[in-house]
């Protein structure tokens, strides 16, 4: 019987030990993160965003809107992220994103020099999808349950080996 029940034992051992192996994702640790997007509205126009998450991780295509009598000149971003497509002097310009980013679309009138951000600048919401990426799944959960359910078993069988015994 000592035999069985150290055998049990064993077995409840490996499966704690294995538990951390099989926690492991190979996901980026940026992908858990929501990053922000702001574009901040000039007097020469406007800006707006679409979102898309990818296992590559999080993308944002920025577009520029001149207002009548206005030119897109270039983007100013604040923050980390990798050129995916396009220049900064391109109308349409998407990226890797590494940190909130702040987008400032710089207009000019036609013919005439580059406008600035004014003072009232107003975030502007995403036009992406509504829906949020997955950020993760029930399996840890699954895995330690069913490992407390072994625990459990296995002690109830110890307990009852010990007593039939005596």
């Amino acid at each position: 019987m000592k035999k069985i029940f150290s055998v049990l034992i064993a077995v409840l051992i490996l499966a704690f030990s294995a538990a951390p192996a099989l926690a492991y994702s190979n996901s980026s640790p940026t992908a858990s993160k929501d990053f922000k997007v702001i574009i901040h509205n000039t007097e020469g126009g406007t800006g707006t965003y679409t979102r898309h998450v990818d296992k590559d991780g999080k993308h944002v295509t920025v577009k520029a809107h001149p207002k009548k009598g206005y030119e897109f000149v270039k983007w100013k971003i604040k923050g980390k992220y990798d050129p995916e497509g396009g220049k900064l002097t391109d109308q349409e310009l998407r990226v890797l994103m590494k940190s909130d980013l702040e987008f400032t679309p710089v207009f000019r009138k036609k013919g005439g020099q580059s406008t600035q951000p004014h003072s009232s600048q107003t975030p502007v919401k995403s036009n992406g999808s509504p829906v949020s990426p997955k950020t993760g799944d029930n399996s840890m959960f699954f895995l330690f349950t069913f490992i407390g359910l072994a625990c459990a078993a296995v002690t109830a069988v110890g307990i009852k080996l010990a007593v039939s015994k005596k």
